[in-house]
């Protein structure tokens, strides 16, 4: 049971007393007024207070409940309030319902009845009050002005992001896995006027077509082995907002043709069910694959992917963003520190702009999450690194065209070598298999200079 704190407000002070003490013994905490005057006064005054319930009476002298309920929803327009009267009528009723009030009761009252209600009402309340915190969070974590990026690439498709978001456009956001697909999706989502609504997901990839397709339009009871009861897909619960398919890729033909339909109709069946339901839904979709080459080889329908593709914004990998690394490696080191935040030596961050990524920003928050664990301090060190961060990975070498002598090629593999490492003596002397006293000599006999 939900304890709340409830307010009320009735002229007799027999009434006030006979709550109070009702109310108290089930746990919940009272507040009494005489008067709408000084109930309103309270409210004005304590503006962060948050009661879960308005008892309010209906005949009192001076200001009467009906003024009281018609100002209480202008300035607590999400504050519950049953009004309580022992002269009832279907009328009186009806006007205070047609005011905002949430229920009416008729004194005398029996207890069960007052407790029914007021726990009923305080227990919704609070899950009112904690989804809209919820959302608030969620908000939050993906409002668009705390994204971290620098690099011109991931601007573009940021904003590109940003302009889209207000049309109801259907989106097809490309790029490899783990470089943030669904961020975009997010920010599209949380700039559009569908941010009061939900943002639903789904990968595509990770389930079997019987399952994706009742994950995705839902099933009625007896539908199929195991099906109990009937179940809303994700196309119904994301009514008024937006599903975001990821991997789109992977769906087979008989659930494209039917994702078709909910684009084209905004209709769908649920399995094992005959009937139509409607369902207002922007879909973004993302996928890793070339779709257009999908199409040409027959696994992707096409009428699909131009419904799909109105707009198509592509993300780039990390290894062609290297600006951003700097920015969301200090971020993930900010999120993830059980020692609040933890700096980035310089000989790391070298060694987390020299590698090639290939799990872009996932890999790299992972990475990280790691590092704050193994750090001691409230430094990350080379040393905190994963081995294959700290040993690199192989560089590109080019050999000209013409021909060169054997201390040449040295020359040149050396300076490249340092060159695509950032010019990281440590990481540089690790590759190449020498010392790092053994590098610093062939820098200087070979004169290689930082460009």
């Amino acid at each position: 049971m939900q304890q709340g704190w409830i307010l009320v407000c009735d002229d007799e002070q027999e009434i006030r007393d006979f709550l109070r003490d009702m109310l108290e013994t089930r746990g919940h905490q009272v507040d009494t007024f005489d008067g709408g005057g000084a109930l309103l006064k309270m409210l004005q005054e304590e503006r962060d207070a948050q009661p879960d319930l308005v008892l309010l009476d209906v005949k009192m002298p001076g200001m009467d409940g009906m003024e009281v309920l018609r100002r209480l929803r202008i300035s607590h327009p999400r504050l519950p309030v049953v009004m309580m009267s022992a002269f009832a009528t279907v009328r009186g009723a009806v006007a205070a319902m047609k005011q905002g009030a949430h229920d009416y009761l008729i004194k005398p009252f029996f207890a069960d009845e007052l407790f029914n209600l007021v726990e009923k009402i305080v227990e919704r309340n609070r899950l009112e009050t904690e989804n809209r915190s919820l959302k608030a969070e969620i908000r939050r974590r993906f409002d668009p002005d705390q994204v971290v990026f620098t690099s011109a690439g991931f601007r573009r498709a940021f904003e590109l992001a940003r302009k889209v978001a207000p049309s109801d456009a259907s989106v097809l956001i490309m790029g490899e896995s783990g470089v943030g697909k669904e961020l975009i999706a997010s920010t599209i989502h949380y700039s559009s006027q569908r941010c009061e609504n939900r943002f639903l997901t789904i990968n595509c990839a990770a389930l079997t077509d019987t399952l994706l397709e009742s994950q995705l339009f839902g099933h009625v009871k007896g539908a199929f082995t195991g099906a109990v009861a009937n179940h809303r897909g994700l196309v119904e619960e994301a009514d008024g907002g937006t599903l975001f398919l990821d991997e789109i890729g992977d769906i087979s033909a008989a659930l494209q043709a039917k994702l078709l339909r909910v684009l084209q109709e905004k209709e769908f069946i649920p399995v094992g069910s005959t009937k139509v339901r409607k369902a207002d839904v922007r879909f973004i979709a993302a996928t890793n694959k070339d779709l257009e080459t999908e199409v040409r080889l027959g696994n992707f329908r096409e009428d699909l992917f131009y419904r799909l593709n109105v707009v198509t914004i592509r993300v780039p990998p990390l290894r062609e963003r290297r600006d951003d690394i700097p920015l969301l490696a200090q971020y993930f080191a900010r999120k993830y520190s059980p020692r609040g935040e933890q700096r980035i030596s310089s000989e790391a961050m070298a060694l987390l702009n020299s590698y090639h990524w290939p799990g872009n920003v996932r890999e790299l928050a992972n990475v990280i999450e790691m590092a704050t664990i193994l750090a001691d301090g409230d430094t990350i060190d080379a040393e905190h690194l994963p081995v294959k961060v700290s040993e690199g990975t192989p560089v590109e070498f080019a050999l000209p065209k013409e021909q060169m002598s054997l201390e040449d090629v040295e020359r040149l593999y050396i300076e490249q070598v340092y060159r695509q490492t950032g010019y990281h003596k440590l990481k540089t002397s690790s590759i190449l298999g020498i010392s790092r006293k053994t590098l610093d000599r062939k820098i200087k006999q070979f004169n290689i200079v930082r460009e």
